[in-house]
């Protein structure tokens, strides 16, 4: 056996480095500056994203709170309509009062029974162009053809005058809001002459 000396082993220098292996190539450099701005260039869009994210969500609490105020003031206002919502009409009503309290001190006093229902008459009117502006109108209804819609019969009647299935009597006047029924008019229907 050959024995080998530890002097005449030598290194050998890695090939393609000249100074002996501590750097790497310039081609696995570029690639590392590349992969660090690669790197850099994603940290950066990650934090703008958790950026518009927070923006986002605070935009989306501050949505959620301003929904929540709306929704708040929309039920108060709501409450307070249903609440003081016949004020106005209140408001053309108490004139009317007023004017009967007057008519019945005045009854009390002369007994002038043509001059009170003169009175009476005159609130009357005055009630009824105040609901008129409110948009309460009669329910025509004694010559009409019947309709169960806007009248309600009660009974049904002979006639020389009206034919059958025409409004003969009405006992009670109906009145509408708008186009909405609010009360239907009482009425008797007539039946016809009753000869066959």
């Amino acid at each position: 056996m050959k024995e080998v000396r530890e002097d005449s082993v030598q290194e050998k220098p890695i090939e393609g480095n000249d100074e002996g292996g501590t750097e790497p190539p310039a081609e696995e450099a570029e690639e590392a500056q590349e992969t660090d701005q690669d790197i850099a260039k994603m940290q950066q869009e990650l934090e703008t994203a958790r950026s518009e994210n927070a923006a986002a969500a605070d935009m989306m609490l501050r949505l959620a709170a301003e929904m929540d105020n709306y929704k708040k003031r929309v039920m108060k206002e709501r409450e307070s309509l249903i609440k003081y919502g016949s004020q106005g009409m209140l408001q053309e009503l108490l004139p009317m009062l007023d004017n009967f309290q007057r008519a019945i001190e005045s009854a009390n006093k002369s007994k002038d029974f043509d001059s009170f229902l003169e009175g009476v008459e005159m609130i009357f009117k005055q009630m009824c162009e105040a609901l008129g502006r409110k948009g309460v109108s009669p329910i025509d209804a004694v010559g009409e053809t019947f309709d169960p819609n806007i009248h309600e019969a009660v009974t049904q009647v002979t006639s020389e005058e009206y034919p059958e299935n025409i409004v003969a009597e009405e006992l009670q006047k109906g009145y509408m809001l708008h186009d909405r029924v609010v009360r239907p008019a009482m009425v008797a229907v007539s039946k016809g002459t009753g000869k066959e």
